[in-house]
């Protein structure tokens, strides 16, 4: 299974650029089915294999203190545990003879279910997908073997810095919040859980008209169609609505440093800083300064530690953006007597990183000499390649589209690139004052033990 936490995550709003590019594609479709399921599908003969995700509404921010762990639960068992059609035997064999991948993943908003099938194998792949997602064929013997095989796994989880850390953030950035909530759950929860709480829960938000269903690949549309409808009708919808309104979420970082022990050999400084949701218009503009100060030959966060040589071992900056809320995540390691030195220059660098020139342009005709490194022309650039890049694969396109259609509130029409292109030094002058400048971070402190 694959996580959200993962701090190595896709630039975000590169979803966008694949929605931007479906609306202006003619051959791109999208119909809702008389029981509420959303299909939205892209044909394209670039692709020799057919991708289809189906992106339920059920995040760990719809879970509760006493059900974090139950989306874990049924990730894994609606995948591995069913009896009857959807059995662990059949999607095997299903894999072997089609050629199959298929997967699933949580994340605070949403839980995927994918497949990516050669293109004639598309009907029996989506049939196989409704089996696994809309059916609840558990027994109690099958529970209590995932529930030790999803406990060994916590376990795992809880001697991976990185996770253990992002996960923390969560926790002092949004307290008062189900984004507080790990995504990969409470072991007290699992442990407790019974089928019938999880059909209780199932039942609540694996519903058509709370799902989105989306394939991309070299099909034909209309035969696509015809099957869709006879195999995702039989879908029952639910009596009543999943989805509930949900509050605002405002961030109140906790001040204190969260300081933990682990077996590690580095000691890891971890901040994080709130940002702006999946929709906000900011959202682009954080792309491009996290791409700049965290990624390509030469990361701006790394001007922190200039004239430090050895100081730190590793520097790594994202943003992660949801549905209504974003976080702004970065991890330094470094030894255990060099943590107030780094911190210190970290929270100096996050202040005055809004007075910095970003482009050639900044400066006087005669100052643009070639010792003058364009970071906002090398950041545009670099998402440009990005771009291009993730949309060779159809599953990341399925996985970027479905995610858009269920995060983004009104399906915008603005071009991603273009956004991106029209900023200016400016803009991410005021962007860095806004969310990293006048902003203090959570703080969460590894030591080894």
């Amino acid at each position: 299974m694959v996580f959200s936490f993962n701090f190595l995550f896709i630039v975000g709003a590169l979803l966008a650029l694949v929605s931007d590019e479906a609306n202006t594609n003619p051959s791109e479709i999208q119909l809702k089915l008389d029981n509420g399921l959303t299909v939205h599908l892209l044909p394209s003969a670039r692709y020799s294999l057919a991708a289809a995700v189906l992106a339920i509404k059920a995040g760990t921010s719809r879970e509760t203190a006493e059900t974090n762990g139950y989306l874990h639960l049924l990730e894994h068992c609606l995948l591995f545990r069913q009896s009857g059609p959807g059995d662990k035997d059949n999607i095997f064999r299903a894999i072997k003879e089609y050629g199959l991948y298929y997967n699933a993943h949580t994340e605070q908003d949403l839980m995927f279910f994918e497949i990516c099938v050669p293109s004639g194998f598309l009907k029996q792949g989506l049939n196989l997908l409704r089996q696994i997602v809309f059916n609840f064929n558990l027994e109690k013997e099958a529970l209590e073997r995932e529930k030790t095989i999803i406990l060994k796994e916590l376990a795992d989880i809880s001697r991976v810095p990185q996770k253990v850390g992002l996960a923390k953030i969560y926790e002092l950035v949004f307290p008062d919040s189900p984004y507080a909530l790990p995504t990969f759950g409470r072991p007290e929860v699992i442990k407790k859980a019974d089928i019938e709480s999880l059909r209780e829960f199932y039942s609540r938000y694996f519903t058509p008209e709370n799902a989105v269903l989306v394939i991309v690949g070299d099909f034909e549309p209309q035969s696509q169609i015809e099957n869709i409808k006879k195999d995702f009708s039989e879908v029952k919808s639910s009596a009543e609505k999943s989805e509930v309104a949900r509050e605002e979420v405002k961030a109140k970082v906790l001040g204190s440093p969260l300081e933990i022990t682990m077996e590690v050999s580095d000691t890891y400084l971890i901040g994080g800083l709130p940002g702006p949701d999946y929709s906000h218009p900011d959202s682009f503009g954080l792309d491009l300064l996290i791409e700049i100060l965290g990624r390509g030959l030469n990361p701006l966060f790394y001007a922190a530690f200039a004239g430090y040589p050895g100081l730190v071992h590793s520097v790594n900056i994202d943003y992660l953006s949801h549905e209504r809320a974003g976080l702004i995540f970065f991890m330094i390691t470094t030894r255990a007597e060099r943590l107030p030195t780094v911190k210190r220059l970290v929270q100096q660098f996050l202040i005055k990183v809004s007075d910095f020139n970003f482009s050639k342009n900044d400066f006087l005709p005669d100052e643009q000499s070639l010792m003058v490194f364009d970071f906002l022309l090398g950041g545009k650039n670099r998402i440009l390649f990005s771009a291009e890049k993730f949309q060779e694969n159809p599953l990341q396109v399925a996985l970027a589209l479905a995610r858009h259609l269920q995060l983004s509130p009104v399906q915008q029409k603005s071009n991603y690139l273009e956004a991106i292109n029209s900023l200016s030094s400016s803009d991410l002058r005021r962007l860095s004052y806004k969310y990293l400048s006048q902003n203090k971070p959570a703080w969460v402190i590894i030591r080894p033990k």
